[in-house]
């Protein structure tokens, strides 16, 4: 078993970094898309996961599951038909898509994930607004055709994938991006030895791009999304990574029922009764 952990961070100054952004967090302004930066989508359940997965770093408590469902839900919804009907997939970009689709692997979310992959590619060329690089969206291709047919069925395009970055991303792409493609080729090899040896550099090289004075308590930086994903597709395909990490909650990988588990349910139930109670007496106040 090989333990990469995760870098300091201070749960009382979890903050996003203004450094570009594709989906605003509700009520507050949109931070424009930076050529050169990480572009995360954003939301505040997000937000509220990573403040939950600090004490929780192996996802197995029924509260962070349901910020990790909040979080599914919000970030896929952009994509799906109703998003798509009130518009608000255009502000979500590339990077957004790619979001929802790690988001959809982690919750084992078939209805979600169909509707991703036939997501039209065209429409976030249009709405990138020359902001991305065209490796980009040549990814999201290969993944909607990887769950269509099969990982199998895009290894040599994945292996041949020029990720020089013209827009001036590529020390982002080299931390960030190239680690996610180089797991997803292993996987798609079925080469068990090469996809822990990826992840395991996948994974510190994470650690390195958040894990300085402007990064270290960004909410993205408590785990990996894409990696995260490729974890739970490989756990799926009938192999089990010997990684441990606290950026790889182990709760989304060893139950892929999560979502869909009674403990998740009992939860929802439970909060349901109590804004029902809340909005029971705030009533009360008011007559």
């Amino acid at each position: 078993m090989i333990e990469v952990p995760r870098h300091g961070i201070d749960a009382k100054s979890i903050r996003e970094v203004d450094e570009g952004s594709v989906a605003p967090v509700v009520y507050r302004s949109r931070r424009p898309v930076r050529p050169d930066g990480p572009n995360f989508s954003r939301s505040m359940d997000g937000v509220l996961l990573a403040t939950m997965l600090l004490p929780d770093p192996a996802a197995l408590r029924s509260r962070t599951w349901y910020f990790a469902h909040s979080t599914e839900q919000t970030v896929t919804r952009r994509f799906r038909s109703d998003g798509i009907e009130s518009g608000f997939d255009r502000h979500d970009k590339v990077a957004g898509w790619r979001a929802a689709f790690w988001w959809t692997l982690i919750a084992r979310d078939a209805e979600a994930i169909n509707e991703l992959v036939d997501y039209p590619i065209e429409r976030l060329r249009e709405y990138g607004d020359g902001a991305f690089d065209d490796f980009q969206y040549e990814w999201v291709r290969l993944l909607q055709t990887a769950w269509r047919f099969g990982p199998k069925s895009v290894y040599e395009a994945a292996w041949a994938l020029d990720m020089t970055s013209r827009m001036g991303a590529q020390g982002v792409t080299d931390l960030l991006f190239r680690p996610a493609v180089e797991v997803f080729i292993r996987l798609a090899d079925g080469d068990s030895e090469g996809f822990d040896r990826e992840l395991n550099h996948a994974l510190r090289r994470h650690r390195a791009f958040f894990d300085n004075d402007v990064w270290r308590n960004d909410p993205e930086g408590v785990f990996s999304l894409p990696l995260l994903g490729l974890a739970c597709w490989a756990r799926d395909l009938g192999y089990r990574t010997a990684i441990r990490s606290e950026y790889l909650p182990a709760g989304f990988i060893d139950r892929p029922d999560w979502m869909f588990s009674p403990e998740l349910s009992d939860e929802l139930a439970r909060l349901a009764a109590a804004k029902a109670r809340l909005a029971d007496t705030d009533a009360d106040r008011t007559s």
